[in-house]
């Protein structure tokens, strides 16, 4: 999938599952390359490896979307999470005052959480 570089300035996609049916849940995401992560945790904790769902990206919540897409969900493992896709998921939480704390919370992130890609 082409991931448009206009989204990369926005942080929050709408998460569908059931095909695209079903009550719609926000998920912080981050763009890499060609590849949109999210945590799948929270929001997304109950949609499973291999469930497919519909994804939007809208400049304002209530208005019109800025790119929609298909998607399945795929797990990343956590030796395989990308550190800047993971800084860049947790760039609104603080990770601690010096670069060891920060390197202790990201690791800590990473064994605890679920990392899921958005796959088209």
């Amino acid at each position: 999938m082409m991931v448009p570089k206009e989204i990369s300035s926005y942080h929050t996609v709408w998460v569908r599952s059931r095909d695209g049916h079903g009550r719609a849940v926000t998920a912080r995401y981050a763009t890499s390359g060609e590849h949109v992560y999210c945590f799948g945790d929270d929001g997304l904790v109950e949609v499973l490896d291999g469930e497919r769902v519909a994804a939007t990206v809208h400049r304002i919540a209530n208005g019109p979307p800025l790119f929609e897409f298909w998607a399945t969900v795929r797990t990343v493992a956590p030796d395989k999470v990308d550190p800047e896709v993971l800084n860049e998921l947790l760039a609104h939480v603080p990770l601690g005052r010096t670069l060891s704390e920060v390197q202790h919370s990201l690791d800590d992130h990473r064994r605890r959480r679920r990392v899921v890609e958005l796959v088209a």
